[in-house]
């Protein structure tokens, strides 16, 4: 390598490096400025903490019962910053934002392979740019964990031989995705599909796809062993249960039939991705339309280059889209697939390679795009009306104005063909648009939830050994803000019986049951701590919640 080259390769790293480190930066403020949102998060968090607690790093629980929603990848690497940290939000969702921040180091990487290093750094911008990646990449959730080790199987896939697969590449592969089925299960595997599809149609004879075929088969089986590693003992030591409730029901079950509700009739949810893409990809859905149009077409990059992306947008929308449990982040695989196709499509622009049609569908886009951006400013100019918190509202207000005049903006930069202008327009508008966000509309919204306040009354009036229990609201922050172990009652008897009992002990319970069970009960000796009016995210309702301590009981 010429020296003048190396010079350029180190810059471009450089570059790619310190844009990974702002989006580490960025995502970490975001994590800081909410409290954890039911019901996944608290989920993750508390069981951490429970697994700090017991010294069980085998066997997941939560609220002291065996939980084996997710395998235990999360749990193992968010209880390093929750150890270091405390049991925090911003340390809950650390690992969520470094996992962000690697995935678009890598995805700078392929874009570099495919095309060149301009492209890749445009591709690392896109996709942490993008609404859905922001949501996800900032939250203690598992596909933040997921995403960098699928990608970076994509990443080491690409510079793969015809003629020879070597073998620490394979290893390399199995090892990622054996990581991502500790993460996630099947999950891990997403890249399978794509991986081989890509080589049946990128063969120059029979002997190509199957020594690729039979380097991804090797791969599987390291990635199996690997799990198995894990699940084998993690079975035999909670008698039998990983089988029954991840394999059974989280595994076969969801693929199958909507678990939790996430879907519904087949037909009727089949385009159910159509929509999460048109607000997900938000704001760069704009180029999206003519991204696919230079890449079907063949404006960019090489045969190769256009193969990888078709298949993998294509195989993963559709097989996403035909599993019965249907969740807007499952889509996320093809984000950095999208964002390569879209900052190719910037660069063809600046090339001068776009065809008519090519800009036709550039234009195009600003229905999409402008149809999102609507959506997206009703929800928040006209929702927090909805609510009773005055900052909300101004906050939510300004934020859909600046978001119309972005897209405004960006819609007459893309009709008069000035693409650079209007990706540009895109980035800024972003930005301004996720801090007036960050420092007005998500402080509004922590006015209107229940769990923290609640929480904190609950401890700050009771001893730490002091049991809680819940009717008809028994969210899983509870767990994690109270830091204890919740008695869910099931019935209003069992509360009666609960509220008559001489020890200690706190109820959460909404108003209005406490008062329709009072109402046929009489008087139980029960006295208020804690009441919070406010919003229930989980299932859309709101609501009153109320802390009661035992009558004869006294706050410390």
């Amino acid at each position: 390598m010429a020296p003048e080259q190396k010079g350029i390769f180190k810059s471009n790293w450089l570059s790619a490096i310190f844009i990974a480190a702002g989006v580490l930066c960025l995502y970490l403020l975001i994590a800081s400025r909410s409290t954890l949102w039911d019901r996944d998060e608290p989920r993750y968090a508390r069981a951490t903490v429970e697994m700090i607690e017991s010294g069980n790093y085998l066997v997941p629980t939560l609220n002291g019962n065996i939980w084996f929603d997710k395998p235990i990848l999360i749990y193992w690497l968010m209880s390093v910053p929750v150890r270091l940290l405390g049991a925090s939000e911003i340390s809950c969702r650390f690992c969520g934002a470094v996992g962000t921040a690697i995935t678009c180091l890598l995805t700078f990487f392929i874009g570099k392979r495919l095309f060149n290093a301009k492209i890749g750094l445009w591709a690392e911008i896109i996709l942490a740019t993008t609404l859905l990646m922001t949501v996800v990449g900032s939250a203690a959730l598992v596909d933040g964990i997921l995403l960098p080790l699928i990608v970076g199987v994509m990443a080491i896939f690409i510079g793969w031989d015809r003629n020879r697969i070597r073998i620490p590449d394979v290893a390399a592969v199995g090892v990622l995705m054996g990581l991502g089925m500790l993460a996630k299960g099947p999950g891990g595997l997403l890249p399978v599909p794509v991986m081989i599809i890509f080589l049946w149609f990128d063969r120059r004879n029979i002997g190509d796809f199957i020594r690729g075929f039979s380097g991804i088969a090797f791969s599987a089986v390291i990635a199996a062993v690997i799990f198995l590693l894990w699940a084998i003992p993690a079975n035999n030591a909670s008698g039998g249960e990983f089988v029954r409730t991840f394999i059974g029901r989280h595994v076969l079950s969801w693929a199958v039939h909507p678990l939790h509700s996430h879907g519904g009739n087949f037909f009727l949810y089949l385009p159910y991705y159509l929509p999460v893409i048109l607000v997900g990809f938000f704001p760069w859905i704009l180029f999206l339309p003519g991204a696919i149009s230079v890449v079907v077409g063949g404006r960019t990059g090489d045969g190769k280059s256009r193969i990888l992306l078709i298949v993998w947008g294509a195989s993963m929308f559709i097989l996403v889209s035909i599993l019965k449990t249907k969740l807007p982040h499952y889509i996320l695989f093809i984000w950095p697939g999208l964002a390569l196709s879209v900052a190719a499509t910037i660069a063809a622009q600046q090339n001068n390679t776009l065809t008519n049609r090519d800009r036709k569908w550039l234009r195009g886009g600003v229905w999409f795009f402008g149809t999102a951006a609507v959506m997206i400013a009703a929800g928040l100019i006209a929702g927090p009306w909805f609510t009773q918190v005055k900052m909300l509202r101004l906050s939510g207000a300004v934020s859909g104005i600046v978001l119309l005049a972005m897209a405004a903006t960006a819609i007459r930069f893309q009709l008069a063909e000035k693409f650079a202008q209007s990706a540009k327009t895109l980035l800024a508008g972003f930005l301004i648009f996720l801090i007036l966000i960050l420092f007005g509309v998500l402080p509004g919204l922590e006015q209107t939830k229940i769990t923290p306040s609640i929480s904190q009354a609950i401890n700050k009036n009771t001893a730490a050994d002091v049991p809680v229990a819940a009717y008809k609201f028994a969210e899983p922050s509870l767990n994690f803000y109270i830091g204890r172990k919740l008695e869910k009652l099931n019935d209003k008897e069992a509360v009666i019986s609960w509220a008559n009992q001489p020890q200690s002990g706190v109820l959460i319970i909404p108003a209005d049951i406490l008062a329709d069970i009072l109402q046929g009960s009489g008087p139980l000796p029960l006295l208020e701590i804690a009441s919070k009016k406010g919003y229930n995210y989980s299932n859309g309702k709101e609501v009153k919640i109320l802390a009661m301590i035992r009558g004869k009981d006294n706050p410390k």
